[in-house]
């Protein structure tokens, strides 16, 4: 074996290393003179890593904990305080991780300011603020209105847009008592767009037949996406991912064998319940592909534009704030690109804002493709609003509905 080779690491293996070394960064910011900011998996985050400022992700805490099925643990704490149950799960656990302290990873940092976008939804807007409050630290709110189609008010959008991101690097100015570096700006976007770039590629591994991925990789392998994007660190991750995936394809080898289904999910994931889908799916040849929400960081920065206005463009664009129609066209695309021919729909009753319009969203989308598509109704995160025998039953029956419609084919 080349020394190259016995030095070569996995991606699961550089994950860890960059994630150990991302939270050690913020948990000892203070002591190299730096600024801990909370913000949303969705915004525009290059702003922060250009002026030295580590963000962390309430959200990526909280799958953290959903993952390892403290939901349900966390939630009643913070219901005991008056919060309702219908509240999204991220917030329920991140609130109650804040009353108990009880963490899969030890927590994470507090925070010297916020930065909430509501391109996702308005919850995490009123998440941040109840933190705000408690922490006693300002909270910037980027309002991103609706990206619909019509050119003249898509370009009002925009430039309200860019005077927000203005007006926040004013704030981080006077916040740091540090003037704003627009050329390190520009360097950290160049490095947003190579790892958006190779990003997509990882996700388009899913066109291999059969695929050497499913939306579970997808799901775990974002997390650097989403927290070390504009870093080289992010660059160099999927760089290697996709060498890895690669090699994969090349011989041949799918995650699922005997891959007969290639489906597409629709919402956020069901976090505890990531092996039960996978295995009950597998026994029936069946494979999870893609989803628009893992698909929500492929961004196209521009570098020919200026910086403020390549992010405003890309951060009003999540899937989660266009048009109904411009969804499904989205969804449409995954359809085709990776031949998908079944779809599971979620209704998920911690995210009203993706949830709204599954129904619609069904109707189009076999209309267009003649895929029928299966709609079940649960929490992404509180085990306590999953029905284990009702959704795997219907689970089984539309895969078995599948099989049916495949052997007519044939």
């Amino acid at each position: 074996m080349s020394e190259k080779a016995q030095e070569r690491i996995s991606a699961r293996e550089l994950s860890k290393k960059l994630t150990e070394e991302y939270l050690t960064s913020a948990r000892t910011a203070h002591d190299h003179g730096k600024y801990v900011a909370y913000t949303t998996a969705v915004s525009p985050v290059e702003l922060f890593v250009a002026h030295d400022i580590i963000p962390i992700y309430p959200e990526n805490h909280a799958v953290a904990c959903l993952t390892k099925r403290l939901g349900t643990k966390l939630s009643l704490a913070m219901e005991k305080k008056g919060y309702t149950s219908h509240l999204c799960a991220y917030a329920r656990s991140d609130l109650g991780y804040r009353i108990t302290g009880e963490s899969p990873t030890g927590g994470i940092p507090d925070p010297d300011f916020l930065l909430a976008c509501n391109a996702q939804c308005f919850t995490l807007t009123k998440w941040f603020e109840v933190l705000s409050r408690s922490y006693d630290v300002p909270l910037f709110v980027f309002d991103t209105p609706q990206w619909i189609r019509d050119p003249g008010a898509r370009q009002e959008i925009l430039k309200y847009c860019i005077r927000q991101l203005k007006e926040l690097i004013a704030a981080l100015e006077d916040l740091t008592g540090k003037k704003y570096d627009y050329d390190r700006l520009a360097e950290v976007i160049v490095h947003s767009r190579d790892t958006c770039l190779l990003y997509r590629k990882f996700m388009d591994m899913a066109a291999y037949k059969p695929s050497p991925i499913s939306i579970f990789d997808a799901l775990i392998h974002m997390a650097i996406i989403v927290y070390l994007r504009g870093t080289p660190q992010a660059v160099h991750y999927y760089q290697t991912l996709v060498d890895e995936v690669q090699e994969k394809a090349d011989k041949g080898i799918g995650v699922v064998e005997d891959e007969q289904f290639r489906l597409y999910w629709e919402n956020l994931p069901i976090w505890f319940k990531f092996k039960d889908h996978f295995n009950l799916l597998k026994s029936y040849g069946a494979n999870i592909l893609t989803s628009l929400y893992v698909h929500d960081w492929c961004h196209e920065f521009d570098i020919s534009k200026d910086p403020l206005e390549t992010l405003a463009e890309n951060y009003l664009s999540a899937f989660s704030n266009v048009t109904l129609e411009e969804r499904a066209e989205m969804a449409l695309d995954l359809f085709q690109r990776y031949c998908l021919n079944g779809s599971l729909m979620f209704i998920n009753r911690s995210c009203k804002a993706v949830s709204f319009a599954v129904y619609e969203l069904r109707d189009i989308i076999t209309e267009k493709t003649g895929i029928p598509a299966l709609i079940f109704e649960s929490d992404m995160g509180d085990p306590r609003f999953y029905s284990e025998t009702q959704i795997r039953t219907r689970i089984e029956a539309y895969l078995e509905t599948l099989q049916r419609r495949e052997a007519a084919v044939a």
